[in-house]
């Protein structure tokens, strides 16, 4: 059985001194890092998974996911977030609030980016009822559990919920928040791959910030066989 004492014992000899230095600083010092690149990282996580094997329950997932999310360096909280996405299909509607506390601890671009589309997505597709909930969390005071719930369909591609999606960018299109303003034009973009039209005439009618409707037409407006009007 995977545990976090098997995951220190490989990834605590491989500490960098000078990799730990550039990448606390590109992360802006919000975490401590071992000063292992994600290029090793990597072939160890397959390794680890090959040897021990990954969780084969709920209970399982959340008790060597938490141990992750609790230790102090990034890395943890990384393999952490890959054994949850692995797991996913152990999660449902019930464990919204086990997934908001994971959003909401060691909180950045990175984890939200990764917990949001994969698991709240996956969550939403088997608990539908959950969307109302999500439609609150663009009520909070924490705008990385706003930017969550918004892009928690950024894969969703042809089941996207539209009318959810513009009661969410409804709520968020005024903030000045580079983060929130970022999101709604990243979500509008990833759909643009899918319904192009749609996209481009929201874009017209919607008073976004420049930044958002920027972002949303930027993969149009670099397909030479579309023409925006």
């Amino acid at each position: 059985m995977l545990t976090i004492e098997a995951i220190k014992n490989v990834y605590e000899p491989l500490r960098n001194a000078e990799n730990k230095a550039q990448m606390e600083q590109y992360m802006k010092h919000n975490f401590k890092f071992l000063g292992i690149k994600k290029s090793s990282t990597a072939p160890l996580i397959r390794e680890l998974f090959k040897t021990y094997g990954l969780p084969q329950n709920n209970k399982a997932t959340k008790e060597i996911v938490t141990a992750c999310f609790n230790e102090e360096a990034r890395e943890y909280h990384y393999i952490g977030m890959v054994i949850l996405n692995k797991c996913s299909k152990f999660f449902d509607g019930n464990d919204l609030d086990y997934i908001k506390s994971l959003i909401l601890k060691h909180t950045w671009w990175d984890s939200v980016d990764t917990i949001s589309p994969n698991i709240l997505g996956d969550i939403v597709k088997r608990s539908p009822h959950v969307k109302e909930t999500l439609l609150e969390w663009c009520h909070s005071d924490n705008f990385w559990l706003r930017r969550a719930a918004l892009l928690h369909q950024l894969k969703f591609k042809d089941e996207m919920d539209i009318p959810l999606l513009e009661k969410m960018i409804y709520i968020l299109k005024g903030e000045r928040e580079f983060f929130i303003r970022k999101a709604i034009g990243w979500i509008l973009r990833e759909y643009s791959k899918t319904d192009a039209d749609y996209v481009v005439q929201y874009v017209k009618a919607t008073p976004l910030s420049n930044l958002s409707a920027n972002e949303a037409l930027k993969w149009l407006k670099r397909k030479e066989n579309y023409k925006i009007n």
